[in-house]
């Protein structure tokens, strides 16, 4: 990792009129430099969970299930990841490499040097933290993912997965946020954040959304981005799915022989990832995995947190007393 990261932050008045997210600002400075956000909530409870969100998303999508794994007696920590939130800012895309990510996300767990928790995984926030827990498997007892992929590829496709996720982002010209609504794939996903001038995050969290989010809403998530100089963590990760696959296959051959219980919890009206077999690709990997409750979430779109949080909290928790009943 290059040790002298330029950055820039943003500034404090950007989140002074966020309505709903009452949580007080917790950082942690980090190798680099680059200070990260985190909300840590119910701090005190015996058990902890960790929150970890994707792009171009931040804590703020949380906002709801905190409030309820709180009032269940937890221990709730949700970072924002390096590039999003109220976590810092690297202005060349060249630092916001996959492994970066995750040296970021896994010195953030280590120095937090909390073990046996819980983790919610939704989109990068998977590809992240299940790399960081494929090297660091005591952190976790339970493990929920939802919404994301950790693809395991070998043989020719290590040549060619690159090759047509590069290939989509090309066809796919000049998207439009219009664009991408009328036609929901990876290549217009990416070309999006790739190619156009002015990102609207708050119109493009819309989108992958079945509730009708606020206008109050859609600030909150533009509000972390005050200007084009802040978004090249979310113009850059879709550009880099495709990077470090020898990586991710060796956290996949450590995955595999974690035991600990792992819960899949897809949305229906995922256009990226519904009905594609992800979650079970998980289901059959992990050995945790087998016999658990999975579930599809109904009536929820990619960003299943903002349509269904309560109902994701509620099987969460279920889950979990229903697992250690069994096992007592």
């Amino acid at each position: 990792m290059n040790n002298q990261i330029q950055f820039i932050r943003t500034p404090d008045d950007a989140f002074k009129n966020i309505e709903d997210y009452p949580f007080s600002e917790n950082y942690m400075v980090l190798e680099g430099g680059v200070r990260m956000h985190y909300v840590e909530e119910g701090k005190g409870n015996e058990k902890t969970i960790f929150l970890l969100h994707g792009q171009p998303s931040w804590s703020y999508l949380y906002r709801q299930m905190i409030k309820y794994f709180v009032e269940a007696g937890f221990h709730v920590i949700a970072p924002d990841l390096i590039g999003f939130g109220k976590s810092d800012k690297p202005v060349d895309p060249k630092d916001h490499t996959y492994s970066n990510h995750v040296l970021w996300v896994t010195e953030f767990v280590n120095t937090l040097g909390i073990k046996d928790a819980m983790a919610f995984m939704q989109d990068w926030g998977g590809l992240i933290g299940l790399r960081v827990l494929a090297d660091h498997p005591d952190w976790l007892s339970h493990l929920v993912v939802a919404n994301t992929a950790l693809a395991e590829i070998k043989g020719l496709g290590k040549y060619l997965f690159p090759i047509t996720m590069k290939l989509m982002t090309t066809l796919s010209g000049q998207p439009s946020i219009e664009k991408f609504e009328a036609n929901k794939t990876f290549g217009n996903w990416s070309g999006y954040f790739a190619r156009s001038k002015q990102l609207n995050i708050g119109k493009i969290m819309q989108v992958l959304t079945n509730r009708t989010l606020s206008t109050a809403e859609m600030e909150a998530y533009n509000a972390p981005f005050p200007d084009q100089q802040f978004l090249a963590g979310p113009r850059t990760m879709p550009q880099i799915i495709a990077t470090d696959i020898n990586e991710v296959n060796e956290a996949w051959k450590k995955l595999k022989k974690w035991e600990k219980p792992v819960l899949t919890l897809f949305s229906d009206n995922d256009p990226f990832l519904a009905g594609k077999g992800y979650d079970t690709q998980f289901q059959t990997n992990f050995k945790g995995a087998k016999n658990q409750p999975h579930l599809t979430i109904s009536n929820a779109s990619h960003f299943l947190q903002e349509d269904q949080a309560e109902a994701l909290v509620e099987n969460i928790l279920n889950w979990k007393e229903t697992f250690q009943k069994r096992v007592v």
